[in-house]
């Protein structure tokens, strides 16, 4: 993070193959120091007395209620297990899959694909015409193959790009490229049945 120089940097638990619920902010200390908590509860309250109160200091301030212990002992072995594999190995791997999606994706005609050409992570976003995301994804479930549908928290972006929802398949280090060419079946039976 110091490289980066970032103010703050978050994730979430379950991006990281951990448990839902659990995720993780940094923040500079300087700057977590001025921020005021946003709710109270629990250690992160230092002092209270009747007209006012002390906070904690930092991280402790900001972790009101009863800590996700269980979340975070998720957390911290799915992270292990993740550096047992290592993170070029699973960007290799995802890249790799993403690649073969993309150039089996081509085959199919209208597509249009989003995101970058080069360099691209496990995730491949499309629309067909004249094919709802949301159809597509539900029919392509139907065959055993799972892809999200939607504006993927990002309304303002799929605005600019000039469409309503997409179709997404996310690979990762668990995935095979038998998996990719599965997907891509799947996508061609859709198609049909759509047409």
């Amino acid at each position: 993070m110091q490289a980066i120089g970032c103010d703050f940097l978050a994730f979430s638990g379950h991006k990281t193959c951990g448990p839902t619920g659990i995720g993780v902010l940094y923040g500079r200390r300087e700057l977590l120091e001025a921020m005021p908590p946003y709710q109270g509860g629990g250690e992160m309250i230092l002092r209270v007395e009747y007209r006012d109160s002390t906070f904690n200091v930092v991280p402790h301030k900001f972790e009101a209620g009863t800590p996700n212990v269980a979340g975070a002992v998720g957390l911290h072995a799915a992270l292990d297990y993740l550096d047992s594999i290592g993170r070029e190995a699973i960007f290799e791997h995802d890249q790799r899959l993403a690649k073969r999606a993309c150039e089996r994706l081509a085959e199919i005609d209208g597509i249009r694909l989003f995101g970058p050409s080069e360099d691209r992570s496990g995730v491949v976003s499309f629309v067909l015409p004249d094919a709802h995301a949301l159809d597509l994804a539900t029919m392509a479930d139907q065959k055993g193959v799972a892809l999200r549908a939607g504006h993927h928290c990002n309304q303002p972006l799929l605005a600019k790009l000039g469409v309503a929802a997409t179709a997404r398949a996310s690979f990762y280090f668990y995935n095979t490229e038998a998996e990719v060419d599965r997907f891509i079946e799947v996508l061609h039976d859709v198609r049909k049945l759509l047409a």
